[in-house]
């Protein structure tokens, strides 16, 4: 069964647009890697020891670009603990990897909505930043 990776910055209901604050989603196939510290739409990294940036693959292919390339990556950025992001990563791939009957496919990495806080990924305290790359006209 294919897992999927849920993702929601806004903190309230008219906060949905997708590709700023909104409710994502990805397969969990589309986790090319992590890395801690905050990244940009350029997947340029700087130091920031209480974030762990995610790249996936694009939920829209930038005309040009690799699938897999970071480049193109869509970049999320989670918060958490000082120096905890090779916790959250643990974390990360566990719920990926868990076989439990009970496991629904359903990965919570974040929700910031209202009651959202429940059931995300341990050590992730937020979202500070979403990067879906828009494709070229």
């Amino acid at each position: 069964m294919e897992k999927f990776l849920y993702f929601r910055a806004g903190t309230a209901a008219a906060e949905e647009r997708d590709d700023d604050t909104g409710s994502l989603i990805y397969p969990a196939s589309a986790l090319i890697g992590m890395c801690a510290g905050t990244a940009n739409a350029a997947a340029a990294v700087t130091d920031d020891d209480n974030a762990l940036s995610l790249f996936l693959k694009p939920a829209k292919l930038v005309a040009g670009a690799e699938a897999d390339s970071l480049e193109n990556a869509d970049t999320i950025v989670l918060a958490c603990a000082q120096y905890g992001q090779k916790d959250v990563m643990k974390n990360i791939i566990a719920a990926i990897n868990t076989t439990s009957p009970t496991n629904t496919g359903f990965i919570t990495i974040c929700d910031n909505g209202v009651g959202g806080d429940a059931d995300r990924i341990a050590g992730v305290t937020g979202m500070t930043s979403v990067v879906v790359n828009e494709p070229a006209d």
